[in-house]
């Protein structure tokens, strides 16, 4: 399988590494990272090379998916299978089945985890399927690859992976931002509850904002799930005084 990436940031260069294990690795940016490319040991292309792939993958901000989406939607080849790898699903699905051009096929994925998270190892950790407009025999090599990378994958629909993530990944990175900006970090007299807390803190300390902010954003239940958190705590707060 020959594989394209567009976007090749800090998720971009992660995921590469491990998928060079597997296939061909094309990959291109909006900016150059030839010498990335070269030091990791795929190959940078510039121009509509990156098209002429089994799979293009998108690795960029959910924010600017869409409209990546719009520039590239006339230059990907028939046959071709295009997925992203936002950190939501529901949108860029939605985006996704709008404007796949006639002949390329579609697919929603999430790899649930991070270049700090996967630094060492894939093992164990979980990618999120969302098959949208593909075969089921292309879904299979989808499947295939992810699983000979040692990823645990998951089938949901758009809506079910967002219900869950609002929890599992936009409240967790809600909190972990609300400990940093108080100022939390290692101490002495530490609890074993303070040091998961600490953990909780660091999955985000190295996250851009736009990520944080794009993951709740373009998430339709994540505002509902904090709105409830922040009235419970309060609530919790109020019992106290």
């Amino acid at each position: 399988m020959k594989i394209g990436i567009i976007g090749f940031g800090r998720f971009g260069q992660i995921f590469a590494k491990y998928l060079k294990t597997q296939a061909e690795i094309l990959v291109t940016n909006h900016s150059d990272k030839s010498a990335e490319a070269k030091a990791l040991g795929v190959k940078w292309v510039a121009g509509d090379e990156i098209f002429k792939v089994d799979l293009l993958i998108l690795c960029v901000p959910i924010s600017e998916t869409k409209k990546v989406l719009q520039e590239i939607k006339n230059k990907i080849l028939p046959g071709t299978i295009l997925a992203d790898t936002c950190s939501v699903k529901v949108y860029p699905c939605e985006w996704l089945n709008e404007l796949a051009a006639a002949g390329v096929e579609t697919i929603g994925t999430h790899p649930m985890f991070g270049p700090d998270s996967a630094k060492d190892s894939l093992d164990g950790k979980q990618i999120v399927l969302c098959p949208l407009k593909i075969k089921q025999e292309n879904i299979n090599k989808i499947i295939k690859l992810f699983t000979s990378l040692k990823l645990k994958v998951i089938m949901a629909t758009p809506e079910e992976h967002d219900r869950e993530t609002a929890k599992s990944l936009a409240l967790v990175h809600f909190i972990g931002r609300g400990l940093s900006a108080i100022g939390v970090g290692g101490q002495e007299i530490a609890t074993l509850g303070f040091e998961r807390l600490l953990k909780v803190k660091e999955t985000v300390d190295n996250d851009t904002w736009q990520l944080f902010a794009d993951m709740n954003k373009y998430n339709p239940f994540a505002a509902d799930v904090r709105l409830q958190l922040i009235k419970k705590l309060s609530e919790i707060d109020k019992k106290l005084t």
